[in-house]
C-alpha cells in the first residue's frame, strides 16, 4: 500500500470529539499496560485527553491537527507546533511533531509514513529549518522508525507520565 492512498485531513474544531477518542485509543494502546500502569495511564488521559484540552490546542494558532483516512475511516493522526506552541524551547526556526499516532490495527500500512510526509510538507511550508520530536527511550519501533526516515538523536528531555519521570530521547531532521 502506497502513502498516496492514505488520505491526509486537516482537522476541525467540530471534529473535536473525534481527535478526543482516536488521542485516547492510540495513546492507551501504545503506553497502556503492561509497559505502564492503569493508573499513571489514566492519569495522563484525564489531564491531557479532555475535550477541553483538545478545544484549546485546537484553537492555538501555532498547532495543526490532521487526520489520516483510510477508506473512510479515521485510522491515524498528526500533531505538530511551532513557535510557542512547542513543548520546549528548542533554537532556530523549528517545528515539532508532537503526536504521530496509528490505530493498532492499521500500523503497517504505511499511514505512520503518510503522516511523517504531511509533517515534512508543513515544515518546509513554514519555512522551519528542521523538525524535532521527542520519543520515549523505551519505545525501539518508533526510535527506529525516525532514524530509517533520517532523523538524528541530539537530546533528552523528562516526560512525565502519572507519577513517573521517564526519559524521551529528542530526534531532529534538518531541512
Amino acid at each position: 500500500m502506497s502513502p498516496q492512498e492514505v488520505k491526509i485531513i486537516a482537522v476541525q474544531l467540530e471534529d473535536s470529539q473525534k481527535l478526543l477518542q482516536i488521542g485516547r485509543n492510540t495513546f492507551y494502546d501504545a503506553f497502556g499496560p503492561p509497559v505502564n500502569t492503569e493508573e499513571n495511564i489514566q492519569s495522563y488521559l484525564s489531564e491531557k485527553f479532555t475535550l477541553e484540552q483538545v478545544h484549546k490546542e485546537l484553537l492555538n494558532p501555532n498547532s495543526f491537527f490532521y487526520f489520516a483516512i483510510l477508506t473512510n475511516e479515521i485510522v491515524g493522526y498528526l500533531k505538530l507546533n511551532i513557535a510557542n506552541a512547542q513543548t520546549e524551547y528548542v533554537e532556530g526556526n523549528a517545528l515539532e511533531i508532537e503526536r504521530i499516532y496509528v490505530v493498532k490495527e492499521q500500523q503497517g500500512k504505511n499511514i505512520g509514513q503518510s503522516l511523517l510526509h504531511k509533517s515534512l510538507k508543513v515544515a518546509k511550508d513554514k519555512h522551519a529549518d528542521y523538525i524535532w520530536l521527542g520519543v520515549w527511550d523505551q519505545n525501539p519501533g518508533a526510535i527506529k522508525f525516525y532514524k530509517r526516515n533520517g532523523f538524528k538523536i541530539f537530546d533528552k528531555h523528562t516526560f512525565t507520565l502519572g507519577t513517573e519521570v521517564q526519559t524521551d530521547i529528542m530526534m531532529k531532521l534538518e531541512l
